[in-house]
């Protein structure tokens, strides 16, 4: 859901879903808890993105959960994640930076066959935090429903492939 959605039938914005803007919290906790890699958990820091996918290494092999990777992005991917940020993110004030960037973190890569190889991003900045498929074969999801974006609230469940990544604020 776009910025630009969460206002109501009168122009009011609805309240904020994220831990951004109302909070000091410097750092985003998500915890997988189905899956190939349940029970794993990783951070995000604010003015931060990290992408999701599993290893381009054989799928039949038995992968390790890395969080020092990065995952290619080609030209396409690029603009796809920019026009996301200067939507989803247009009231970013990141000390030192310029407006709308984030500092790209090692990824996530999960051993979960069904999922792409560049399945989603992750990104925690003023407004909250949010996620993003990059066009993945099968979708991500927050609590149940596609999405392609999404502010993300305390509690909220994102499915990809096998597995279940659970926001904990």
């Amino acid at each position: 859901m776009l910025v630009e959605e969460a206002l109501s039938t009168t122009g009011r914005k609805l309240p904020a879903r994220g831990i951004g803007a109302d909070t000091d919290s410097a750092m985003a906790t998500f915890r997988i808890i189905s899956g190939p890699n349940k029970g794993l958990a990783f951070h995000l820091e604010k003015f931060s993105c990290k992408a999701i996918g599993r290893s381009v290494t054989d799928p039949q092999k038995t992968a390790m959960f890395g969080v020092d990777v990065a995952l290619a992005l080609d030209e396409g991917t690029k603009g796809l994640v920019q026009h996301y940020l200067t939507k989803q993110f247009k009231d970013i004030r990141a000390k030192g930076q310029e407006t709308g960037s984030f500092k790209r973190t090692s990824d996530v890569v999960l051993d979960d066959v069904s999922i792409s190889r560049l399945h989603a991003m992750v990104f925690f900045g003023e407004t909250g935090v949010g996620i993003l498929d990059m066009v993945s074969k099968n979708g991500t999801f927050v609590n149940g429903e596609e999405v392609e974006s999404r502010l993300l609230k305390k509690g909220d469940a994102i499915e990809i492939g096998e597995s279940k990544i659970v926001f904990e604020g």
